[in-house]
């Protein structure tokens, strides 16, 4: 990801993952759909800092770039901050096997079941593929499942292209078995993975485009649908067809086993990134109730 380079195709451009440089389009997008300005980004920081003092029920991270998460994400409404940062603090209480040392679950992660691609999409957002072909459920729990997932979608939240501009995703059903369809229906599973999705991860998620879909994927998400808020219902899609993705994906970024362009070699490159931020990784789990 590292070597990536800027792809331009007609008047749309595709920059670098990694790449932390913000646009005059990124700052247009931060004014006009968050409402960040610096008076803003100042007084609200202020204002979260003061609530998150006052409080003493958990103990939080202060800093500025890790509250930016949540303000972001919450359009610069200090006292939605305030509740998601909470609610992030509960959830992980409530789910600590989800929130783990990389290093516990390395060969989870080096499975590579959740990935980058190593170009945004032209909007700037960052695009999270999950492979359900690489997932064993007879040797990888769907706890562990989804701290690597959730490990993979940190890593580049620091990132303030992240931030502004959010995630949209690849999923590839490609393989999804009975076992892991059953997995997926298990009530309490259900719960906390519509729980995560839902005001406890601090990242914009637009969209996900789910692809090689058998008939039982809808099943699942017309279960955990009803347990979502009206707003993120829409924000997964089953497509019949990957002539369908390159509508909203152009073929330019993606791999050449969705059909796209790019020769991009298996270099379990985030894997070994994630595993290597383990030090961050275990700051943060430092923090809470």
């Amino acid at each position: 990801m590292d070597t990536a380079k800027v792809i331009t195709v007609g008047s749309k451009v595709y920059r670098p993952l990694l790449d932390e440089t913000l646009t005059a389009d990124d700052l247009l997008v931060a004014r006009e759909e968050l409402g960040e300005t610096p008076e803003s980004t100042e007084s609200c920081l202020r204002l979260l800092k003061e609530m998150l003092r006052e409080q003493n029920e958990f103990t939080p991270r202060t800093d500025d770039d890790y509250l930016m998460r949540f303000l972001r994400c919450r359009k610069f409404d200090s006292k939605k901050a305030f509740k998601m940062i909470r609610e992030h603090y509960k959830f992980r209480k409530m789910n600590p096997g989800v929130y783990i040392s990389p290093s516990s679950i390395e060969q989870v992660l080096r499975a590579c079941i959740f990935d980058f691609l190593p170009h945004r999409d032209h909007k700037g957002r960052a695009i999270y593929v999950i492979r359900f072909n690489r997932w064993n459920p007879d040797k990888v729990s769907f706890t562990d499942f989804v701290a690597a997932g959730n490990l993979v979608a940190e890593y580049v939240l620091d990132n303030p292209v992240t931030q502004i501009n959010g995630y949209i995703g690849v999923w590839d059903y490609a393989g999804f078995t009975l076992k892991q369809f059953r997995m997926f229906c298990n009530p309490k599973n259900t719960l906390m993975l519509a729980n995560l999705m839902q005001d406890r991860f601090p990242g914009r998620f637009k969209i996900a485009y789910c692809v090689n879909c058998l008939p039982m994927v809808s099943t699942v998400w017309s279960i955990l649908k009803q347990l979502m808020k009206e707003k993120f219902k829409n924000r997964v899609t089953i497509l019949s067809s990957l002539e369908e993705l390159y509508q909203y994906v152009d073929r330019s970024v993606l791999p050449k086993e969705y059909g796209g362009l790019l020769s991009i070699p298996e270099t379990k490159e985030i894997a070994q990134r994630v595993l290597d931020n383990e030090q961050y990784t275990n700051l943060n789990l430092k923090f809470g109730f």
